[in-house]
């Protein structure tokens, strides 16, 4: 035990040091891969055995705690203070001071440990000559735990969620401690501006109220989303008031933009200046076209899949009942084929359909609005990045507030 403790308290003092010397280089230079790559390796390490160190605190009474929860904790919760605080992401100065920070807890063993009557990073033998359990220790941190642990893996559970949300919507979408958040990026090139807008089927309504209010009037277009069935080919639609109902929260059906409703025509139509059908667009309140694919172009697995969902959360006597009834039907009905035409018709197709109309959009109009669901946003920020857009600004709206969500909140 005593060997595997202090092996985290010099690895713990290297990490730390490593950590500052990277920041430095990169904030005076830039920063070198090779050193960054083995901050990571080793810090991944360090966590590791932060988590096997805590474990052994119940154990083994010999460990003391006031020395150890300390750097545990500050393993631990490092690398959720930019989660938690999302101003901190990429911030140098945070990183340089957490790095100090690390370098300076390694005064606790230091002050603490005494070897031959010297100052020791590690633990002395002597320390090690007591018995190793105590029955107290371990009943006293088992209690502590009871409360502790829940907490830490709804902690950890969030955070990984955020970091699933994060990779496959390229961070349009954050899940907090306090809600999920929808991102908007505003992007520019010469005298034409592109709104991306991540959106989400069910939220506050004051975050759609935020949106709606957001569409100033101008040479602006929204690009928006919804899917239609002129043939009826979905007899069980998709309904999302009830996982709204049960959220208490809305849906995006309520959100109607204010503007004018115009059709694909208006932008096929050639452009002249003046009064007449095909003019350019004038200063004025913003032009609507829902740039979005109709059923009868989806496939019959993505037809099945989606009249499906429908209809189980139609049918089905709670929405956690039909949910459960859902996941055991695709688990059971789902092909690796047939998950690839269902991905391509519901996302990349789309996709396809907003871009084909983004390049008409951009000869009429000043500024672009393109509200739609966050795993589209990937693809489309890519898309605009090629077109030699680039980034201007970024802003979050809360979609759900969970302190909304607990029963004291109404």
């Amino acid at each position: 035990m005593r060997v595997f403790a202090n092996l985290f308290l010099i690895m713990f003092l290297v990490d730390g040091g490593i950590s500052l010397l990277d920041e430095i280089v990169s904030l005076l230079f830039s920063p070198v891969a090779p050193l960054s790559e083995a901050r990571n390796i080793l810090a991944d390490a360090v966590i590791f055995m932060a988590v096997a160190v805590y474990l052994c605190l119940g154990i083994d009474r010999r460990l003391p705690k006031g020395v150890f929860i300390p750097l545990i904790l500050f393993v631990l919760l490092c690398p959720l203070f930019p989660w938690f605080f999302p101003s901190l992401a990429g911030n140098r100065a945070y990183g340089l001071v957490a790095a100090a920070a690390q370098l300076a807890l390694c005064m606790l063993p230091l002050s603490r440990f005494r070897k031959e009557g010297e100052c020791s990073l590690t633990m002395p033998p002597a320390m090690f000559d007591a018995p190793l359990f105590s029955l107290r220790n371990t009943l006293v941190f088992s209690a502590v735990n009871l409360f502790v642990i829940p907490f830490a893996l709804t902690v950890l559970a969030l955070f990984t969620a955020n970091a699933y949300m994060a990779e496959y919507t390229a961070g349009f979408m954050r899940l907090g401690p306090g809600g999920l958040s929808m991102a908007e990026r505003v992007y520019r090139r010469d005298s034409r501006t592109i709104r991306l807008v991540s959106m989400i089927h069910v939220g506050d309504k004051e975050y759609y109220d935020q949106l709606m209010g957001s569409i100033a009037p101008g040479r602006t277009i929204v690009l928006a989303e919804g899917v239609t069935d002129n043939d009826n080919l979905l007899p069980n639609r998709l309904d999302y008031g009830r996982v709204a109902g049960f959220l208490g929260v809305t849906t995006q059906d309520t959100m109607l933009f204010r503007g004018r409703l115009i059709g694909e025509e208006a932008l096929e139509a050639p452009q002249v200046r003046g009064r007449g059908a095909g003019k350019e667009k004038q200063a004025g309140p913003a032009d609507i076209l829902r740039a979005d694919v109709d059923v009868s172009v989806f496939r019959p697995p993505t037809i099945l899949f989606l009249d499906t969902i429908g209809k189980q959360l139609m049918e089905s006597p709670t929405l956690v009942q039909g949910l459960l009834t859902i996941n055991t039907w695709a688990e059971n009905t789902i092909t690796p084929h047939m998950y690839e035409v269902i991905m391509d018709d519901i996302l990349y197709r789309r996709n396809r359909e907003v871009i084909r109309h983004l390049g008409k959009a951009l000869e009429r109009y000043d500024t672009v609005v393109i509200p739609w669901g966050a795993l589209h946003m990937k693809e489309l920020e890519e898309e605009i990045l090629r077109r030699g857009f680039t980034l201007q600004e970024h802003k979050e709206r809360v979609s759900i507030d969970f302190r909304k969500l607990l029963p004291w909140s109404y």
